[in-house]
Parts: C-alpha cells; sequence; structure tokens
C-alpha cells in the first residue's frame, strides 16, 4: 500500500504535463480506497497481481512458483485482458519487474516504461529508470516524467484527498482537544516480525508516553495488530489511550492520522500517511534492516527521522524504548519550537 502511495506524485505530474490525457492506475483490491478522490485519475484498474506484494503473493518473489502464477496472470486472467482491451497509448510499471514488463506488453502497450537494475523487465521496455539505492522511491517514480519529455515540477509527496466529512469523524475520534494536548499516533504492525521494532519495545515506549498527562494515544493498524499491545500495558481505565486496530477503515486510519501531532510507527503504511500530511515522525526499524540511513533514504520524509541499525558503524541493536523515547521529545521540542 505504501507502493501505491508513493506513486502517486508521479499521477500528479503526468496530469499537469498532459491535462488532457487519460490516466489510470491499476492497484490491487486492497489499496484502492487510497486512492478515492484523486482529480488526477481518470480510472482506477483492478490489478491483484500475484507479484511484488504481499495480499496475493503467496510464494518468494524469484521463486519458480511466483514466476509460474505471475505469467498465468498475464496469459489468462480477466484483469489482464481488460486492461488489453484498453488500447492504452504508454504504460508505466513503477517498481519495475519482468512481470510487470510481460503484462504491458501482452497488452499490446507500444510505449512501455520499466525499471533498469531493480527485478528485471527492463528489456521488454521502450526506455527505463535507472534503480538507485540512495534516492527516494517517489522520487524515482517523477523521473519517468523525464522520459516522456514532462517539464512540471513536482514535490515527491503522497497524495490523499480526504473528505470534509472523513476530518470531522477524525477529529470527533480524538475528541475535544484540550491546551497543550498533544495527539500521538502508535502503528505497532508490519509486514513481517523481523521488519518490526517489537511488541514489547512498542509496550515499554507507551509505559514512559504516559508519563506525561498532556498526551494522547492513539493506536492503529489491521485486526492482527490488535493484540500486539495489551491493555495491560496501560491500565484499562486510562481513558488516554485507545487502540483502534481493526476497526477503522484505511481512509479512516489516514484521517486520524491526519489530525494528529506525531506519529511512532514501523516502516509502514503509516510512514507514508505521516509524510502525506506532513506529520513528524519517528519511524523505527526491526533488526532486518542494517542500514537505518539508507532505509531513511530511500522511504523517509522532511518531517520524520529513522532509526534502526547501522551495521558499518557497529551499532547492532535496535533502539530500546528509552533511547527511541529520547528521541521522541527532542523531535516534539522542536515541533513546539517552530508552532510558537
Amino acid at each position: 500500500m505504501g507502493d501505491v502511495l508513493v506513486a502517486t506524485p508521479l499521477v500528479r505530474g503526468l496530469r499537469k504535463a498532459f491535462p488532457e490525457s487519460h490516466i489510470s492506475l491499476g492497484v490491487g483490491n486492497w489499496a484502492k480506497s487510497l486512492l478515492k478522490n484523486n482529480p488526477d485519475l481518470d480510472e482506477i484498474v483492478h490489478c491483484n497481481a500475484p507479484w511484488h506484494n504481499k495480499q496475493n503473493c503467496r510464494f518468494p518473489a524469484n521463486s519458480p512458483r511466483t514466476f509460474l502464477e505471475g505469467l498465468i496472470y498475464v496469459l489468462l486472467s480477466k484483469e489482464a485482458r481488460h486492461v488489453r482491451r484498453q488500447s492504452y497509448t504508454h504504460g508505466i510499471d513503477v517498481l519495475g519487474s519482468r512481470q510487470g514488463s510481460w503484462l504491458l506488453r501482452r497488452a499490446g502497450i507500444p510505449n512501455r516504461y520499466g525499471v533498469r537494475g531493480y527485478a528485471g523487465g527492463d528489456t521488454w521496455c521502450k526506455s527505463c529508470v535507472d534503480f538507485r539505492e540512495d534516492r527516494k522511491v517517489a522520487e524515482a517514480g517523477l523521473a519517468f516524467l523525464e522520459l516522456l519529455d514532462a517539464k512540471v515540477e513536482i514535490e515527491p509527496r503522497p497524495r490523499i484527498f480526504l473528505t470534509d466529512r472523513e476530518k470531522q469523524e477524525a477529529e470527533n475520534r480524538w475528541g475535544e482537544r484540550k491546551s497543550e494536548s498533544k495527539r500521538i499516533i502508535i502503528a505497532p504492525g508490519g509486514g513481517f516480525p523481523e521488519k518490526c521494532w517489537g511488541d514489547q519495545n512498542y509496550s515499554e515506549l507507551i509505559k514512559l508516553l504516559l508519563n506525561e498527562a498532556s498526551y494522547q494515544l492513539c493506536i492503529i493498524g489491521s485486526d492482527e495488530d490488535r493484540d500486539r499491545i495489551t491493555a495491560e500495558t496501560w491500565n484499562n481505565q486510562d481513558l488516554r489511550v485507545r487502540n483502534m486496530c481493526g476497526n477503522l477503515s484505511l481512509r479512516q486510519s489516514a484521517a486520524l492520522v491526519a489530525k494528529s501531532d506525531f506519529v511512532l510507527s514501523n516502516t509502514s503504511l503509516c510512514m507514508h500517511l505521516a509524510g502525506a500530511f506532513r506529520i513528524p515522525s519517528l519511524i523505527l526499524l526491526g533488526l532486518c534492516y542494517k542500514n537505518a540511513t539508507l532505509h531513511a533514504d530511500q522511504w523517509g520524509y522532511p518531517e520524520g527521522k529513522v532509526l534502526g541499525r547501522e551495521v558499518s558503524e557497529g551499532q547492532l541493536s535496535v533502539l530500546s524504548a528509552e533511547e527511541a523515547y529520547e528521541v521522541f521529545r527532542k523531535q516534539i521540542a522542536r515541533r513546539n519550537e517552530t508552532l510558537r
């Protein structure tokens, strides 16, 4: 879902450069709601492809089973046939993969664009963006505009369009804002355990946050995230904490982030929601990441900080709850100074 959000600046660039064009974005059903009300799009196309996602990609990315399922999808699926019937003139495989290039070619799209040096497929394309580890993914997406000779300046930031009603509902969920209070989002979920900072770490961090009476905490995520942080962590009677995991739609979660003051999360959808609404964030990486600085270069936002292991510098462990809390306090203090 984060990949869908970081593609929205490119969509904005295409609309600005080619205002009379028909722009379609192919995404899985699980992410379609994030694109609702986007004025840059003419159409959202069903593309539940069995690669590069954890929703229906059941096997490792480079396994023979994924290869076979991708081929079957491209050749035989109703969704692929629908794409072919649209007679698109240009197609962009934003992430870059052999399966994505197959789909564009199978659809009979003459002008195909992909990514060279990431997951293949570039030999099937007319032109490609070069993959670079030190470039933000949203900026890499915007590089496709150069291939199309589009002369526009676009900020590499996700775009989500909330309605006034969605914003007001989020305000109601947070409740009345008291003087000096801070609304803090906690998002402990992630794609797989090694990617996450850890349930115990978040539990300890919440205890530290509750030492400050002015903090309101809201825990968001999917239904499977509900029990990551139990009510015993903060005492059932403490009304400053609400566990909303499994109770909100994607757009309701986005609105709650939009009305918050700070986000604490793993590298997940919530990181991109914070980026979309310019909310300060602290992104806490799990053990599978060896270079937090590189991750920030690829995925971070100006208002946020990404912290974790830096193996090349001898930092082999993730942050402790106490260390994360101290970083958070400094970020909040800077935020307060900026708002004064």
